[in-house]
């Protein structure tokens, strides 16, 4: 009776033993170690237009980031770094002083955009890039602007 008992916990604990191992990718036969499978990342196709003036307008389409990726972020990996700012941590945000090799100059400044498709127009985003969460599909600009101008004007190139 001991023996059938002792049997059957050693083949539970066999099965059970396998079923964790199997659970936790493949092993490592030479070392014993279990290492996890990959699972690939979400990501999401959005569009940023880099808009410096009449004659100079630049479009990242279907530009793929990670899901949660936010409108600076997105800034920064279009541009491969090609901008300026400053972080202030009392706003959890970013101050965007150059992109693409262009400063705010006087009454110029990068001010940022989002298309509005249903009204077809852009409009300022509702907060600051780094709190901007991107959506697929989004369509982004950021727009070297007067802001002298009132009303200011809103990026000329549509998507």
């Amino acid at each position: 009776m001991k023996l059938r008992w002792l049997s059957t916990c050693l083949l539970s604990a066999i099965v059970l033993v396998s079923a964790v191992i199997a659970g936790c990718g493949s092993v490592d036969v030479e070392v014993g170690q279990a290492t996890p499978t990959a699972t690939p990342l979400p990501t999401i196709q959005v569009s940023l237009l880099i808009h410096v003036s009449e004659d100079d307008a630049r479009w990242f389409r279907d530009f793929e980031v990670l899901k949660g990726t936010n409108a600076y972020e997105l800034t920064e990996q279009a541009t491969e770094g090609n901008l300026e700012s400053t972080y202030y941590a009392s706003f959890f945000a970013h101050f965007v002083e150059s992109i693409v090799g262009v400063p705010n100059e006087g009454d110029n400044y990068w001010l940022i955009f989002q298309w509005n498709g249903s009204a077809e127009q852009w409009e300022p985003l509702p907060v600051g890039a780094d709190l901007f969460s991107l959506k697929d599909s989004h369509v982004l600009a950021w727009s070297y602007t007067d802001t002298s101008l009132d009303p200011q004007p809103l990026p000329s190139v549509k998507p």
